[in-house]
């Protein structure tokens, strides 16, 4: 029972029973005097009970419990409303948890006060969303006046770096701990990683399997999958609650980190046994998959991984799709499609267009893609840059580590965001724990933390790619403030600038090394045209910093 409930109640039982034998002096005044303290009372111990304190971007659960439920309990959303201060409103679908329960997942935008009521179920709540005491990002938007660029709602730059790990919901799904999940995870997150793109579930690959790979590292053909039954003999009728509170945990571990997850919702080329398209069952996994994880902060949405290939290539399936969870997420998280068909076509649906390109001339591609879309952030979500590993899943066409870096160089320097694959985090073949391998045959992400640390040390995002040509060579980015950055390939030996506006002035220049994080002695050059500039590291990709 609750305390505050029990403390006014023991009082009034014994004020009433002191009363009861003079019951039939009082006065008809007294009596309704005496039933309106009641309700006042009760009402008091109430609106206590349905008080709640939180922060900012904080995810609070608020339970419902249905007075009756007809036909599917999955298929039943019971709405919260949420108005905040100036009138602010969210609306919130419920999910189903067991037996006549429902639960709604909220994270409040801004501080304040805030009415949360249910309709379904008659229930409220008055919420206090106080300041975070820690610094949080909260979620990834984009901002109108910069519209090419990420941003996290606390208004610091997002330098998107992302990680490739569709398997990531079965690592630990068939153990009782989380820990190889975690270990993988602070790893990503140790190494400047900040988003990974993962499958809600996908169950096994077509191409042929390394003989040699351990078991232990092998992951397709999990046990468990969102539906009743299995992806063999499934029960579309009913979702599996287990494996929902399963991904429940890896999405708020990595919420902790302030990992982004890239959610692909389908995936249509891993021996998934989805019901037929626009189906109740259908809707029944997407809508429940909308509902139960809008809350997070960390969550960014994707229709389905290669979403026009592997006979799904219904490009109005994905624009209803589109429609269906704008509709229902009151959190309005950012959407994307993994096929740059799509989003080429209907870029109106889309927050930012997914790119799938391998091209040889990777950076020109992205860097027209760029240009082409001025209005949205591009992301290379797959360049065909796959590190080799110890066991051989699904080749590339780069495996080299520094040639894989390149690739992403690439994506940045087009003006666009990039993604990293190691083939054996990537697919179902998943080593949580690179340090169980032998150095020489462990991942290079130690790339990556460097490739972060200088996009953070000079904020990537007040730069974009000139208009107007600066090198010779190589591939530059320029900020309003006068900066430039130029990436040189290991195939270049230097590089001649032509920076008009500081022909005759000096400028400040220094070289970052990708391969170990570190910048060169700083030198003052009087600029002049085509003045040339020799790296102090060869056969290797180099970084020169101009600064006026």
């Amino acid at each position: 029972m609750n305390r505050s409930r029990v403390s006014f109640a023991r009082p009034l039982l014994n004020l009433m029973t002191k009363l009861s034998s003079n019951l039939v002096k009082l006065s008809l005044r007294s009596v309704l005097a005496l039933l309106a303290f009641t309700i006042f009372i009760q009402n008091q111990a109430s609106a206590q009970s349905r008080s709640r304190e939180v922060t900012v971007w904080e995810v609070v659960e608020f339970p419902l419990t249905l007075p009756s439920v007809r036909g599917n309990p999955f298929d039943m959303h019971p709405v919260l409303d949420c108005v905040g201060p100036g009138g602010k409103r969210m609306s919130v679908p419920g999910f189903y948890t067991g037996g006549n329960t429902y639960a709604a997942r909220v994270s409040f935008p801004e501080t304040g006060l805030w009415r949360v009521s249910s309709k379904e179920t008659d229930d409220g709540w008055t919420v206090a969303v106080l300041p975070n005491s820690s610094p949080t990002l909260g979620p990834v938007v984009v901002n109108p006046d910069t519209p090419q660029k990420f941003h996290y709602a606390n208004g610091e730059s997002c330098f998107v770096l992302a990680f490739e790990a569709d398997w990531l919901f079965a690592v630990d799904l068939e153990t009782d701990s989380l820990e190889r999940t975690k270990t993988l995870l602070r790893d990503i997150k140790a190494n400047g990683f900040n988003q990974i793109v993962m499958n809600v579930y996908a169950h096994d690959v077509r191409w042929p399997k390394d003989p040699n790979l351990p078991e232990k590292y092998e992951f397709a053909r999990p046990r468990q999958w969102p539906y009743g039954g299995s992806n063999d003999e499934p029960d579309y009728s009913r979702l599996n609650l287990d494996f929902f509170s399963h991904f429940d945990a890896v999405i708020e571990e990595m919420n902790a980190l302030d990992l982004t997850a890239h959610i692909m919702i389908y995936v249509w080329n891993k021996q998934v046994n989805w019901p037929d398209s626009d189906s109740v069952e259908d809707n029944r996994y997407f809508d429940y998959v909308v509902a139960r994880y809008q809350a997070y902060p960390n969550i960014i949405w994707d229709i389905s991984k290669e979403a026009t290939g592997y006979g799904h290539n219904d490009m109005n399936y994905i624009v209803r799709r589109i429609k269906r969870l704008r509709e229902m997420d009151g959190h309005d998280r950012l959407v994307t499609v993994h096929s740059f068909s799509y989003c080429a076509k209907y870029p109106d649906t889309v927050d930012f267009i997914s790119y799938q390109n391998w091209s040889a001339s990777l950076y020109n591609r992205m860097l027209e893609t760029y240009r082409e879309f001025s209005d949205k952030p591009i992301f290379n979500i797959e360049h065909g840059g796959y590190e080799i590993g110890p066991y051989h899943v699904f080749d590339g066409d780069y495996d080299d580590p520094v040639a894989c870096l390149d690739r992403n160089y690439q994506c940045v320097f087009g003006g666009t965001y990039s993604t990293y694959y190691w083939q054996n985090t990537s697919w179902d073949v998943v080593i949580w724990d690179r340090s169980e391998l032998p150095e020489s045959e462990r991942p290079r992400y130690e790339l990556y933390r460097h490739m972060a640390q200088l996009f953070k040390d000079v904020d990537f995002g007040s730069f974009e790619p000139p208009k107007t040509r600066i090198t010779s060579s190589g591939m530059a980015l320029e900020s309003a403030d006068g900066r430039c950055l130029i990436y040189l390939p290991a195939a270049n030996k230097r590089v001649n600038t032509r920076i008009e506006p500081y022909y005759g002035k000096t400028m400040k220049a220094k070289w970052f090394n990708p391969l170990t994080g570190e910048y060169s002695p700083e030198t003052r050059p009087v600029m002049e045209k085509w003045l040339r500039f020799e790296p102090p590291w060869q056969d290797q990709p180099m970084v020169l910093i101009l600064e006026p």
